[in-house]
Parts: C-alpha cells; structure tokens; sequence
C-alpha cells in the first residue's frame, strides 16, 4: 500500500519545479510515513550506518569506485549531511575535492552540500562542475537530477532561457524518461505557456503508457494545462485520475491544486455537489492556512444548491477563522453572504 504512494510522491519532488507543488508533495510523504510509522508495532530508529547503506546503494558503479576510495572522511560527510549538519559537511567534501586528482560525483555531493547550506551561486558552479566532468553517456540519474537543481537556480533568478536550457539538457541525458519532459511541462504550465507545456507533457505521458507507468503528478499537470488551454472536459479527465490514485491508497487530503481546479471546473459544469464535497474536503485538509477560504467556497456552493443548515455552519466557521486570522477581504465576503437578504440569513443568529 504505502511503498507504491511513496515512490510516486518522491518521483514527484525529484521532478516538480514549483515550490507550491513540491511543497505538496512533500507533505503528503510526510504524512504518508507518518501513518505508516504509527502502524509499527515497534519504533526503529535508522542508525548512521544504515544511512550509509542506503546511500551506498543507489550509486552507480562509478559513482561507487570515486567516492569509495575516499574512505572514512567521505562517509563523516554523508553522515554530516544526513543529519542536517550541511557546513560540516561541505568542509568535509571541499577538503576531500582540493585533494582528489580527478574528482566528478564529489562535484555533485558538493553542490547537493552547498544548496542545503544556501549558498546558491556556489553549488550552481558545483554542479556545473560536475557535468563538465561527465563524458556524453555518463551519470544518468545524477545527470538528470544535476540539470534539473540547475533550473529551478535558474528559475529562482528568473532566468526563462537559461532554465529551458537546462531542461533540455535533462530531457537529452534521458530522452526515454518520462520524468524531465514532466518537468519542463510543468515549468512551461507554471510560467503560463500552456500549449506548449501540453506538447512536453503529451511526450512524458507516451513514455508512461508504452513503459505501464502512472504518475499523479503528470496527470496534475496535463489537467492543469488543459484548464489553462480551456479544454474542460480534458482537465477534468486527467484530475480525477490524481484523485483516484489519492483514493486507491486511502489518502483522502489530495493535492490542492487538483482539489481547487477540478472543483472550479465542477462548479462551472453545474456539478456544484462534486465541488461542494472537494471544498468540504479542503476546509479539513493540510492546507490550514486556508481553511477559510475554503469553508466559505463550501458554504457558497452550498448556498446555490439550496443547502442552507449546511451552507450557514460553513460560512460560520469560515467567519471565525477569518477574525481569528484578520483576514479582512475573507470577512467581508463571508458577511456579504450572512447579511439579511441572502439565503442564509433566516439561519443567522
């Protein structure tokens, strides 16, 4: 049940560039292993070795033989960067890389270092490095994940081209992966180009089909896409399924920006009981700073169905929040709802 949820859910920050979605992500990981923590019937805490091992394990054969041969002081710095202690650790590697002859994967630890450290402009020369010392055909997984760190520093700058530059680069180094075509999409449907974001896109989902692969992170972003196109019926179709995948692992807090689009996009159809429920489900989710927001889009949707009872505990709620977090422009929608006249007012006390 859980390992499945959280393979897609890493793939989903390895590859998001907007920090709203990654954030998303990372939260429902979060809380997925939490849950499946609390199933435990022991508690196990990781211990560094272990840490290790699973580091060790993911590295390519030259990956291994560099960072290997740097024996004890290598791994300090792992264990370092393992345990949040990033200036430490990128002592530790810019000492092993003055020393090594030909380092190339230090360059990557080095730049991974450096960015948790917050020293952007040096992790982007890092990384940099680190694919200069790459022959054409090598690195894979860390040549893609080097050029798509390279583009959300690019993105930060606000630097289009050299951000599209980078994305292709990835989508070169692993034409036939899915993953870096659903990362420039989703950069291009960020930054508003959505036709061109559902060209990418369309190549990511291809790769999915012909290699029986499902991400509800690209089907968030081609529902997306097709919203912003104004293809209603195809955003609709791609959304539900990220709320399908949510439902088939008993995850019922879905993405917020699956939850507010489909709902937007049910209420203009006239589903306003599809949308009603999506809003419900977002006033309870881990979205807390705007549960009044979205109890007053329940408790408005609810209002056009007729709903009052219901309609006025929601937009009473989302008036309380609302006071309680000064959320001035909220209130007074909330009370233009409430005042005598509208339909909720009979319930008003």
């Amino acid at each position: 049940l859980g390992e499945l949820a959280s393979q897609e859910l890493l793939g989903a920050l390895e590859v998001a560039v907007d920090q709203a979605v990654r954030a998303e992500a990372q939260s429902l990981l979060d809380r997925l292993e939490g849950d499946e923590a609390k199933q435990e019937a022991v508690s196990l805490e990781t211990t560094d070795e272990e840490r290790i091992a699973l580091i060790i394990a993911q590295w390519g054969e030259a990956q291994a033989d560099e960072l290997e041969a740097h024996g004890e002081r290598l791994f300090q710095a792992l264990i370092d960067f393992q345990n949040e202690r990033f200036v430490e650790a990128r002592a530790g590697l810019e000492t092993l890389l003055a020393e090594a002859e030909t380092p190339r994967y230090l360059w990557l630890e080095l730049g991974k270092a450096r960015l948790l450290a917050d020293d952007v402009d040096a992790a982007e020369e890092a990384l940099t490095q680190f694919i200069a010392a790459l022959g054409a055909d090598e690195g894979g997984e860390q040549r893609l994940s080097a050029h798509l760190a390279l583009a959300r520093i690019a993105d930060d700058r606000g630097a289009f081209d050299e951000a599209m530059t980078q994305f292709a680069a990835a989508v070169e180094a692993m034409a036939n992966d899915y993953r870096p075509y659903l990362a420039m999409g989703a950069f291009l449907r960020d930054k508003g180009h959505g036709g061109e974001a559902l060209e990418v896109l369309q190549s990511s989902l291809e790769i999915c089909v012909a290699t029986s692969h499902a991400d509800w992170l690209l089907f968030q972003e081609l529902g997306l896409a097709h919203e912003m196109e104004g293809n209603a019926d195809e955003a609709v179709k791609f959304l539900e399924q990220v709320l399908e995948f949510f439902a088939s692992h008993q995850i019922t807090d879905f993405p917020v920006p699956t939850a507010t689009s489909l709902a937007s996009l049910y209420e203009k159809s006239g589903r306003l009981d599809r949308a009603a429920d999506l809003y419900r489900g977002l006033s309870q989710g881990s979205d807390k700073e705007r549960h009044g927001r979205y109890h007053f889009e329940a408790g408005r949707v609810l209002a056009e169905l007729g709903l009052q009872e219901e309609s006025h505990r929601m937009l009473a709620r989302a008036k309380a929040l609302a006071e309680e977090t000064g959320d001035t422009g909220l209130l007074g929608e909330v009370e233009a709802l409430l005042q005598p006249g509208t339909e909720t007012s009979s319930l008003n006390a």
